[in-house]
């Protein structure tokens, strides 16, 4: 095609002249590619749901004329100034979006979301000099998202186009080059489900069915399609599709039906209809602990994605996809390869062809709700044909295979590496106890009966504890059922006494850690690498008797005093179950490292086990209470770059700066939303954000003020139960991901004795949390200290 280069070529398009109204096959002038353009044959195409959306124009700003078109295959012809890695005769697929290589996203491996190369549907000229290559008389027509492939020849940027093996039959993989890869990519990379697993699809066509299709590759062993029409289904079986659900068949939502047939959800769902509501199910029908939800479909302009951030922390991740998160340059040629490998079966998204003079036919099937992919041969899935496609090269291919503060009276005494106390083994202990006989009035030392730990149980001598926000929350009731008389406290550290029937890996002497939250290593969360939130153990705190028997191991003359959060650690002596107790090594000092056993642990892992910054990058932490700069420390660890600590109270800075927090932000100090100002700050948004306030506005801030293409917001705080987190959809489209964590993704006996070598090895530097300390007998100044905000941990110490 030489013979062409340099030269306006003359050829056919189907022009676009009025919004709805059919297309015209017109004699357009192509100009030659300018510099790093390339000009294509372009031999078939297809007709997309996005083609159709912007030729009616509903909604929309109208631009005609108009050559449409973008998913296609074809030929380069020409090439412009510039452009070094492709040449006349290259098979490629031109790319709606592009890879420029050059831009922070084109260098990031979470990214495909191109700075220069983005999609962009308003601009109907080319990027060089905002020019059209397109005209009619000298008049020009405008392009589409950078390809217009409704055309036998079409003018792209370099960076929308992926060269392809030369073998692929254009015909076939031409509808690789949008709406199948983006349902491909939405499971494989993004969604990642393991073999034997189960997904729930949401909307079965063209960009569902190829989900399918990928979850069917994954190996997953129960593929459930959720679609309004129930004609669907049989198609869908073709794809892997193993169960069907219509949500008008059912009188409750569909995540509901869903969670009742899969045993509390899906492990994974993947949702390709743009549908708000649909959004909603899908996030909501997934698993706690490790479901993760994939939004692909395009939502109206108004729609507000609605949850309660309950739903989040209970560890569950929402993320959004553009193209599946292919880079199409670098990963598109790889989905071709497996077309060729015979993995993936392109033939079942074809389900009609047709002539380029008769294109209009296409639009017909989609309006109509008829088949999946029409291929239009230039000359029809509608795939378009060249005579030229009989012409093939053979060429060398290569290819890139509401946390607050928490105190923490830490009292220093000296550390003992075991005690001797196997002579009330079996026996009932008198004790001191702090005992909380109302809301909200001062705790009361007596003297309580602890008896013996029953089955699977582990009675503990407490020598130091701390009081934290929850203790307090729960103390004043406000808005909670009332269980008193009670014992509160759950952040601790002390020595094994006794144990109970079955229990084999704790014995008396052992140093440990007692934690409000279990772990069975029975359960299917336990065995999950992915979940901390055991079936057994999860935190109850309306529970104030034991799981064995239903009662309470602590009393005062023959009454029941309730236990809190399983733990009860206001008293001397406590019985925990022992799926609650993690063993650590006796050589680290428990007046320290007993604030690991809650909110510390809680930051500094939402930072290092979930939002994973890397060395030199940037996090905003949203609350700077213990738990918020805990996850600052987490950050600090990491080796961020930058740490942006966002707060109410400008008197928190000084005090966050230990904690590795280098700038400061008082939403109150601007007229403008906090993301805002920090996406000013940082040229587009921080790497990471951590939410420590379980305040919700804060929550939204904390993910809309994340980057797009790589973003991952985590929220930790716990929020009000009438609170609902509204965020755009396109905010998750555009490649943002939204997580929750429970306890920073700590299993308890597990992962929390590595947590303390931290601190061992001076990583970690526990001792910036202790503000304070107090004896036992006057615990009650601790939560003066808490209520009026000052400090972060007191220490507490239980005088022996």
């Amino acid at each position: 095609m030489s013979s062409t280069a340099g030269q306006v070529i003359r050829c056919k398009a189907a022009v676009a002249w009025e919004a709805g109204k059919p297309l015209v096959i017109e004699e357009v002038e192509v100009a030659p590619p300018q510099v790093m353009e390339v000009r294509l044959k372009i031999l078939f195409t297809s007709l997309c749901h996005t083609d159709v959306y912007f030729w009616e124009a509903k909604g929309q700003t109208p631009l005609f004329p108009r050559i449409f078109g973008h998913e296609a295959g074809g030929i380069v012809e020409s090439v412009g100034e510039g452009v070094t890695d492709l040449q006349p005769g290259d098979h490629v697929l031109p790319v709606f979006t592009g890879e420029c290589k050059e831009c922070r996203h084109c260098k990031s491996e979470e990214s495909n979301m191109c700075d220069l190369l983005r999609i962009n549907t308003d601009r109907g000229v080319m990027l060089s000099d905002n020019k059209s290559r397109f005209s009619i008389n000298g008049k020009p027509v405008y392009h589409f998202v950078g390809t217009s492939t409704f055309s036998e020849y079409t003018v792209v940027h370099v960076g929308c186009v992926a060269k392809i093996n030369p073998a692929a039959p254009l015909d076939k993989v031409c509808v690789l080059s949008c709406g199948i890869s983006t349902g491909l990519g939405a499971t494989l990379n993004v969604a990642k489900p393991s073999k034997g697993s189960s997904i729930a699809i949401f909307g079965l066509g063209a960009v569902g069915l190829a989900a399918a299709e990928g979850a069917r590759i994954a190996g997953a062993a129960r593929i459930i399609g959720i679609d309004l029409n129930p004609k669907r289904f049989n198609d869908a079986k073709k794809f892997g599709v193993t169960e069907f659900l219509n949500p008008k068949d059912h009188d409750k939502p569909i995540q509901e039906v869903i969670a009742e047939m899969t045993g509390g959800g899906v492990d994974r769902s993947v949702e390709c209809t743009g549908n708000v509501n649909a959004m909603i199910s899908a996030f909501e029908c997934v698993h706690d602990g490790w479901g993760v939800a994939v939004l692909v479909g395009v939502p109206n302009k108004d729609d507000s994605f609605k949850t309660h951030p309950v739903n989040l922390l209970n560890e569950r991740t929402l993320k959004g996809t553009f193209f599946g998160n292919y880079k199409p340059r670098s990963d598109l040629p790889s989905v071709v390869e497996k077309y060729m490998n015979k993995e993936l079966e392109v033939e079942k998204f074809i389900t009609h062809e047709v002539p380029f003079a008769e294109i209009n036919k296409a639009f017909e099937y989609m309006l109509s709700g008829d088949g999946l992919r029409c291929i239009i041969r230039m000359d029809c899935v509608c795939v378009m044909r060249s005579d030229f496609v009989e012409t093939r090269e053979a060429r060398p291919f290569l290819h890139k295979g509401r946390n607050k503060e928490r105190l923490v009276t830490v009292v220093k005494i000296e550390r003992r590496t075991s005690l001797k106390m196997s002579g009330t083994a079996g026996q009932v202990i008198r004790c001191k106890a702090a005992v909380a006989w109302e809301a909200g009035k001062p705790l009361v030392i007596e003297e309580v009966e602890v008896a013996p730990p029953q089955a699977m149980e582990v009675r503990l001598k407490i020598l130091f504890t701390s009081l934290c926000h929850t203790d307090v929350y729960f103390w004043e009731a406000k808005g909670q059922t009332p269980l008193f008389p009670r014992i509160f406290g759950h952040e601790a550290g002390g020595i094994v006494e006794s144990v109970g029937e079955g229990v084999t890996d704790l014995q008396p002497g052992d140093h440990v850690l007692p934690v409000f939250t279990g772990e069975c290593k029975d359960c299917r969360h336990c065995k999950s690498e992915e979940s901390n939130m055991c079936d057994l153990l999860r935190i109850n705190t309306d529970r104030g008797v034991m799981l064995n028997d239903n009662k309470s191991r602590f009393s005062i003359n023959g009454k029941p005093i309730y236990h809190f959060v399983g733990t009860s650690t206001f008293s001397e002596y406590t019985v925990v179950h022992v799926g609650c107790v993690a063993k650590i090594n006796p050589a680290a000092p428990l007046d320290k490292v007993c604030v690991l056993s809650c909110g510390i642990s809680t930051g500094l892992g939402a930072t290092l086990n979930v939002a994973r910054p890397w060395k030199g990058s940037s996090v905003a932490i949203f609350g700077l209470g213990a738990v918020g700069l805990a996850a600052a420390e987490g950050a600090r660890i990491a080796g961020a770059a930058r740490i942006i600590g966002i707060d109410l109270n400008p008197k928190r800075f000084n005090e966050a700066k230990k904690f590795g927090v280098t700038e400061f932000v008082n939403p109150k100090d601007h007229d403008k939303p906090v993301q805002e100002v920090i996406a000013e700050m940082t040229g587009g948004g921080v790497d990471r954000s951590v939410e420590c306030t379980g305040n919700v506005n804060a929550m939204i801030s904390a993910f809309e003020c994340v980057h797009d293409g790589w973003g991952v917001a985590v929220l930790v705080g716990v929020p009000n139960k009438d609170d609902s987190f509204k965020t755009h959809p396109v905010n998750l489209l555009n490649e943002r991901t939204l997580k929750g964590t429970f306890f920073g993704n700590y299993k308890p006996r597990s992962d929390l004795p590595s947590v303390v070598e931290k601190y061992m090895n001076k990583e970690l530097e526990v001792e910036k949390f202790i503000t304070h300390e107090v004896p036992f007998a006057e615990i009650n100044k601790a939560f003066e200290y808490m209520l009026q905000g000052d400090g972060l941990r007191c220490i507490i110490r239980m005088d022996p």
